[in-house]
């Protein structure tokens, strides 16, 4: 059976600008909403992640490891990415 939580395809652009950056961002957003202990829910919370990794739901996969940080430990996560 396949795992949800593993990427099948990598539909990232490379070299993300503001814009794919912006999403990333918003993604890790997400799963730090997820994580907490209130009403508050993301679009991810009805189920895994998307088989593709963008870099919407790559924020939310490393968010979810990760959980809240500071601004400086996500860039350093998305210029390795």
């Amino acid at each position: 059976m396949d795992n949800p939580i593993i990427p099948t395809g990598d539909i990232r652009q490379e070299n993300p600008g503001p814009d794919r950056q912006g999403a990333f961002k918003r993604g890790w957003t997400a799963a730090v909403k997820d994580l907490k202990d209130n009403d508050e829910s993301s679009k991810y919370s009805d189920g895994p992640p998307p088989e593709d990794l963008t870099w919407d739901n790559l924020g939310y996969r490393l968010g979810c490891n990760f959980g809240e940080t500071d601004d400086e430990l996500q860039q350093e996560l998305l210029s390795g990415a």
